[in-house]
């Protein structure tokens, strides 16, 4: 009897011992790794970029209700009409109506061409879906009410689309008839604009003026210094100035730097910018001109560019990269470097085996390491390694358990 106590005693303290090991196991790492994978690095600066471009400002003289034909951001020829303008408020209202129902008709008109399943992107419609439902959201979350009967719409007509796509069409057949049937109503009703206004110079149309236009042109690039940049201050708008039109052809983006900072760039470099905007979120520039400061302890490198749109045409300011080369490779952590008999390498996790491979290092931003990608030979560093960025006692043909 006593024997069976012992030994029920010894089987539960064996069971104790193993839940306790599997417990610390789970817990305590004796090693931490990272995945190796293939990434693309740039090595630049950065810099807050200023546009500089050539824009006209855009007045109206008041006297109407104006009805923009060209949308914010949209590009506009010389002579062309952006605005209608009218008498009364009501014809403005009518307009909108007007914009509101051509646009029905157009998704609709869509949707009945659209039902080819196999041609249609659902992953992207679906995604459309979400992202319209969250802003409808937030909408009225936040008390934006004004939007959403428009966020409301942008939802449905993605739900319709999906179901276009799928097959699935509903008869639009009578709201078709009665949207068509409203638009001749509202055409009938609108009055003749009273006046235009037209752009004096083709170019893309902005809806806002910042203050800026007179201050930061290309008439005069060798002023742009950074004495200069620190005392400019945006005028103020006139009530007049409904917009302006930003030239199309080359711009400018300028810089302030350090004086060490501008030696790495010369006159005539072609360089790509890494921007913020969605749109062109790699800018092709070449460097115009570099003016130092009186002190000089600093300069202003000048990018031109030709590329616009209506992003860029929009915007004065924001945070870039100038880059001066490209790698590509595999990225690693700095911490993860180690020297072993004079090579340089990395330790990688095999199943349980510790094992140091080699590593030509290419570019490192400081914090990680990009590694030239080589053979799959078990010699060097390979794609998806488990590389060991945190460990004891590290060497080759060590057993971790």
């Amino acid at each position: 009897m006593k024997g069976t106590t012992v030994l029920k005693g010894f089987v539960i303290l064996l069971i104790a011992v193993f839940a306790v090991h599997q417990a610390v196991s789970s817990i305590y790492k004796p090693v931490k790794t990272e995945t190796a994978v293939f990434s693309d690095i740039a090595d630049g600066l950065n810099i807050t970029g200023i546009i500089i471009r050539n824009e006209t400002l855009v007045t109206s003289s008041g006297g109407g209700v104006m009805h923009f034909i060209i949308g914010d951001g949209n590009r506009v020829a010389k002579d062309g009409v952006i605005a209608n303008i009218y008498d009364s408020e009501s014809a403005s209202i009518t307009l909108e109506r007007l914009d509101s129902v051509n646009g029905k008709i157009a998704d609709i008109e869509e949707m009945l061409s659209y039902n080819d399943l196999e041609a249609a992107d659902l992953d992207m419609i679906n995604s459309k879906i979400a992202r319209n439902l969250n802003s409808l959201i937030l909408s009225g979350a936040n008390g934006n009410y004004d939007s959403f009967s428009e966020k409301s719409e942008e939802l449905l007509s993605t739900y319709n689309r999906r179901q276009a796509a799928m097959g699935q069409t509903a008869d639009f057949s009578a709201q078709l008839t009665a949207l068509n049937a409203e638009r001749e109503q509202l055409s009938a009703s609108l009055p003749t604009a009273k006046s235009t206004l037209k752009a004096e110079m083709s170019g893309y149309f902005v809806s806002n003026a910042d203050g800026y236009e007179n201050s930061l042109k290309c008439d005069n690039l060798d002023a742009i210094t950074p004495e200069y940049l620190e005392g400019i201050k945006a005028e103020s708008v006139e009530d007049s100035v409904v917009g302006k039109i930003v030239s199309d052809y080359e711009w400018y983006i300028a810089a302030e730097v350090t004086i060490n900072e501008s030696l790495n760039y010369k006159e005539g470099d072609n360089l790509t910018l890494y921007t913020s905007v969605k749109s062109y979120p790699k800018l092709p520039v070449t460097v115009s001109k570099i003016n130092i400061s009186e002190s000089g302890s600093s300069a202003v490198v000048l990018f031109a560019c030709n590329d616009m749109n209506s992003e860029l045409a929009s915007m004065r300011t924001g945070p870039m990269t100038v880059v001066k080369k490209e790698y590509s490779g595999l990225k690693v952590p700095k911490s993860a470097l180690r020297v072993v008999d004079s090579k340089r390498g990395v330790y990688v996790l095999t199943g349980m085996q510790v094992k140091f491979v080699e590593v030509n290092v290419i570019f490192t931003d400081g914090e990680y390491l990009i590694c030239e990608k080589q053979t799959d030979d078990n010699s060097v560093l390979r794609l998806y390694d488990e590389v060991i960025v945190k460990g004891k006692n590290l060497y080759d043909g060590k057993i971790i358990s």
